[in-house]
């Protein structure tokens, strides 16, 4: 295992996402438009549910974050399928690089573009939606850091079970949708219908949202928080052995069929 080769992979796969502005509309723009649009629509949500002085933006922002970066934790399987079909996969399997550093390599970058797309939510929640957040601001970075990385593990077991593109695209659609939508990310939990409700633990989204509104709404610091933090982690791990268990290096993935 070498520093220099995974950081030689993840170079390359940050020069091809800097080279397709698609993933910046995607991760930033398209979740700030979803957050002015959605927050009025949640200020009377919040207002009903007895939160006094809502603006909205105490749930459209983590809301439409933590949602995008649902949707988006397939992307990084699509850096396996591309060097596939660009022929370009057996040429890295004949170099120095471990299986481990080609996994790092790969995701690290996945992993930064999450980070970074949710910490800019944030951080332009206030200037531009007028977030106000009562609680600790490192137990937020520290929610959205273990978020990041238990999305990726995801992405990184559903590319490990794909066999096509196809197949990872529709793992990932029906992952990311259930995840923003029954995990309460893009819906409250508390107006979901009783049956969401009660399966919306089994979404590694729905601990992140109870934190970060812990987080923003009540003052929780990292105390208070852990216990969700520590659930969002088990689910990571989770998919990291899935992940593990199921990948096959050797295996020729379809990339377009």
């Amino acid at each position: 295992m070498s520093l220099r080769v995974r950081g030689a992979i993840a170079r390359h796969e940050f020069r091809v996402m800097r080279d397709d502005p698609s993933t910046i509309v995607f991760v930033l723009l398209m979740p700030l438009l979803m957050t002015a649009l959605m927050k009025g629509l949640f200020a009377a949500a919040l207002t009903a549910e007895g939160v006094e002085g809502a603006n909205g933006s105490e749930f459209a922002v983590p809301g439409m974050a933590v949602a995008f970066a649902a949707f988006g934790a397939g992307f990084a399987g699509f850096s396996f399928f591309r060097d596939h079909g660009w022929g370009t996969w057996d040429r890295l399997r004949a170099t120095q690089a471990t299986s481990v550093d080609l996994m790092f390599g790969k995701m690290m970058p996945a992993v930064a573009v999450s980070v970074v797309q949710l910490g800019l939510l944030f951080v332009l929640g206030g200037p531009l939606f007028g977030l106000e957040v009562s609680g600790s601001a490192a137990a937020i970075a520290l929610v959205l850091v273990v978020l990041a990385l238990s999305l990726n593990a995801f992405g990184l077991a559903i590319t490990a079970v794909s066999r096509t593109m196809q197949q990872l695209n529709a793992l990932g659609s029906v992952g990311g949708f259930a995840m923003a939508m029954i995990g309460g990310a893009m819906i409250p939990v508390a107006v979901m219908p009783d049956w969401a409700q009660a399966i919306a633990p089994l979404m590694p989204t729905y601990w992140a949202m109870r934190a970060l509104e812990s987080v923003i709404l009540k003052g929780s610091g990292l105390v208070e928080i852990l216990p969700q933090v520590l659930v969002l982690a088990a689910f990571g791990v989770a998919f990291a052995l899935v992940a593990a268990a199921k990948f096959r290096f050797d295996e020729t993935k379809a990339y377009y069929g």
